[in-house]
């Protein structure tokens, strides 16, 4: 008898080490990084953005004129506060139809779409040279939104004031991955001029950080799938629900024969 007990100890103690180590590796990030320390560095791998139609253009044209500063950059006095120039960026920015072209005062259409920033602002200043005298230009996005949706905690759109946003930190906007989130299956969707494109992250290995992956861009789409044994406890779940029920009913049918007879 005490040799089974000792059995069943360590058959225990060995499912339980293998559940640990099987939960390590599925809530762990970057499981096989390598460590730099000051020696080395992954190198910044970020592909460059180009345009979109529906991206907003914050664009500030300085000249010695105030008359023309204040009608390129009406709110920009006012805003005081980072919130303030946050939020005047967003209200002041120019908007990229479906054409390409952003239309502003006096400089009129300007075609962006397609363009990188640097390659906005050098067109947006050409433009500026022949109406105004040594106009200085500074070109950004207004705002950088993504999508981050599936097994995280904090679903939904979100847009940040950032230059750039890298995938740790888009999940992090998300609330992190939650404990049903497969860490190794994370599809990201990303638009272009010529549709959309598909592409499959692991987050569990190092190489990530170098890869042109690890940078998002914008407008960006965040898909984190379900562990499969997520999917097997919602299913055990129902059917367990559905045995109980069926339970509950049959014993309920026998309570009320009995009572019959």
């Amino acid at each position: 008898m005490k040799v089974k007990i000792k059995h069943i100890i360590i058959i225990a103690l060995a499912t339980f080490m293998l559940a640990s180590c099987n939960s390590y590796e599925k809530l762990t990030y970057l499981q096989d990084i390598e460590e730099t320390g000051t020696s080395s560095v992954f190198e910044k791998n970020k592909p460059g953005y180009q345009i979109q139609a529906g991206d907003l253009l914050y664009v500030q044209i300085i000249t010695e004129n105030q008359e023309i500063n204040q009608l390129f950059n009406p709110f920009t006095s006012q805003a005081s506060s980072q919130n303030l120039r946050a939020e005047s960026m967003f209200y002041t920015s120019y908007l990229v139809n479906d054409s390409g072209y952003i239309e502003m005062p006096l400089l009129e259409e300007i075609f962006v779409s397609g363009l990188n920033i640097d390659q906005v602002q050098d067109s947006i200043k050409q433009r500026a040279y022949r109406f105004l005298k040594n106009p200085q230009v500074i070109a950004k996005l207004a705002s950088f939104k993504f999508t981050v949706l599936g097994e995280v905690k904090a679903p939904g759109v979100k847009q940040v004031t950032a230059n750039q946003v890298n995938i740790m930190e888009a999940l992090a906007y998300g609330g992190d991955i939650s404990y049903n989130g497969n860490r190794k299956k994370i599809l990201l969707l990303r638009q272009s001029d010529q549709g959309t494109q598909t592409y499959r992250l692991n987050l569990a290995k190092g190489n990530i950080i170098d890869s042109e992956m690890y940078y998002i861009m914008p407008n960006d789409i965040i898909y984190v799938e379900p562990l499969k044994s997520t999917l097997f406890r919602e299913q055990a779940s129902d059917y367990v629900f559905v045995i109980s029920a069926l339970s509950s009913t049959l014993t309920a049918v026998a309570l009320i024969l009995n009572l019959m007879k």
